[in-house]
């Protein structure tokens, strides 16, 4: 009896030393090694890991790919003293497995340091800047790049120095107004652009009323300019024809008044016309009848 209890009490210690002598680590994985609870190995490459029994040796593992972490929702005060609501995410790693473990433990102790580090940081580099550096409609008038950059830079040495945590990069997820303030900010933006578009249509209607002075004093010239030319060639013209009346009526006279005066009936004569001439009128004299049929 007292053989068969020391042979089940003996396969169980060496099952219990396989079973724990012996560690697989993954492709994903760190694995460090602790000598009663003291970190003593780190173990980077993916196999089979050989080790003294627990408790003696201990493997903790840690995640070694890149991981991302959103930050909640903070409010923030700028330069000029405006409140702005904010918040980031990150990517990180774990660099330093010794470090990490000394100083963090676990992952979610990790993620709680770098939510407060990010959050502190991004609160000191907003307090840097105006309003109007950060939230702007100018193409090229945004410093969000640049006070992204500082968190970034900042976080990345504090992490790596006191969490052996190696941060990839550090972006904005959302950056806005405070709810209770959104009202006045859109009657404020309203305002602006009622501004604005007023100052727009000033400007058009000055412009307008310019093109239209312009037009009108152009047309005044042309219409000027064309009256002149065109007295010009009526006076050109009459002065021809004057000569060539005058040449006709030196030619021949009688012709000439002959001409002139049916010229003249044509003008003042048609079925509806009366006239009432003295006999010596200058257009009485082709009215009346020849002689012969008296």
């Amino acid at each position: 009896m007292r053989k068969t209890l020391a042979l089940i009490v003996a396969l169980a210690v060496i099952g219990y030393v396989a079973a724990t002598a012996f560690a697989a680590v993954a492709e994903t994985e760190i694995a460090i090694v602790t000598f009663f609870s003291k970190p003593v190995r780190v173990v980077t490459e993916a196999g089979l890991l050989v080790k003294w029994p627990d408790p003696v040796n201990s493997v903790i593992r840690i995640d070694r790919r890149v991981m991302a972490l959103d930050t909640p929702v903070v409010e923030y005060l700028t330069q000029d003293k405006k409140n702005i609501v904010a918040s980031s995410f990150l990517l990180w790693r774990v660099a330093e497995p010794e470090r990490f473990i000394q100083s963090v433990r676990d992952l979610a102790a990790a993620e709680r340091r770098l939510t407060d580090l990010a959050g502190s940081e991004l609160g000191a580099a907003v307090s840097g800047y105006a309003l109007s550096d950060l939230l702007t409609t100018a193409e090229k008038g945004s410093k969000l790049e640049e006070l992204i950059e500082k968190v970034t830079m900042t976080v990345r040495e504090q992490a790596l120095k006191d969490y052996g945590v190696e941060v990839v990069a550090v972006r904005l997820r959302r950056l806005g107004f405070p709810p209770e303030n959104l009202g006045s900010v859109y009657n404020r933006m309203r305002s602006e652009r009622e501004r604005i578009a007023t100052k727009y249509r000033a400007e058009g209607e000055e412009e307008a009323s310019y093109i239209r002075s312009e037009t009108d004093k152009q047309t005044r010239e042309l219409v000027s300019k064309a009256y002149r030319e065109a007295q010009e060639k009526r006076g050109i013209g009459e002065a021809e024809a004057m000569k060539i009346y005058a040449a006709a009526y030196g030619k021949d006279t009688e012709f000439y008044q002959f001409m002139r005066t049916m010229d003249s009936y044509r003008k003042i004569l048609d079925s509806r016309t009366t006239l009432i001439l003295s006999t010596d009128s200058p257009l009485f004299k082709y009215l009346e009848r020849p002689p012969r049929e008296r």
